[in-house]
């Protein structure tokens, strides 16, 4: 995107956070044409607070005001989070089941693990590491590896993220490219003193 320019500090924050705009304003869940439906859900959503229209003086606020205020909210929010569960999650959990076939999991993929002990918005990420098949030779279940540890899961309990790892194409030895200045001088890594 920026290529080679050269930015201030602020042009270099102002592009990251339009960046970050669109990232967070991408939809996570179907959108409809029908007018009357919900608006997509986003990730910004969840960063950003339910801003209000009305500014209020500080003197003219009131207890009850707040509280009323807090209330409506907590609601909003808990709508949300309905919505997320119900919608993106549901829909992630149909389209696992749907490509299952055409996408199997593969060692390296990010997962989400099914808890049954668990509401479905505090299932916990997991990344694949070992794929164990069966004796008909069919992947049926898959090891785990967690922020607490490692598991031994069914694969039906494994739901695939949309996300997929990026291939990068990287050298496949970085200590023999040379690397230059952008006054083409070349760079040379320190050599570290040795006293004898």
């Amino acid at each position: 995107m920026l290529g080679r320019a050269s930015l201030y500090y602020e042009e270099l924050n102002t592009v990251l956070c339009e960046c970050e705009h669109v990232i967070n304003s991408r939809p996570l869940t179907y959108i409809s044409e029908d007018v009357n439906d919900l608006s997509p859900l986003t990730p910004a959503m969840f960063l950003q607070e339910i801003e209000a229209s009305d500014v209020t003086d500080i003197d003219c606020l009131d207890h009850q005001e707040i509280n009323k205020r807090i209330r409506h909210v907590q609601t909003i929010r808990e709508q949300l989070r309905k919505r997320f569960r119900i919608e993106y999650l549901g829909q992630l959990r149909e389209q696992m089941q749907r490509h299952r076939k055409s996408r199997p999991l593969t060692v390296g993929e990010v997962v989400v693990v099914e808890n049954s002990l668990k509401n479905r918005t505090m299932w916990s990420l997991a990344r694949v590491i070992q794929l164990i098949p069966g004796k008909d030779g069919h992947i049926r279940v898959a090891r785990v590896k967690t922020e607490t540890g490692e598991l031994v899961r069914p694969v039906q309990r494994l739901y695939n993220l949309e996300l997929q790892e990026p291939e990068i194409n990287l050298p496949k030895d970085l200590t023999d490219s040379v690397i230059r200045t952008r006054r083409g001088r070349k760079v040379t890594t320190p050599k570290r003193l040795t006293y004898a």
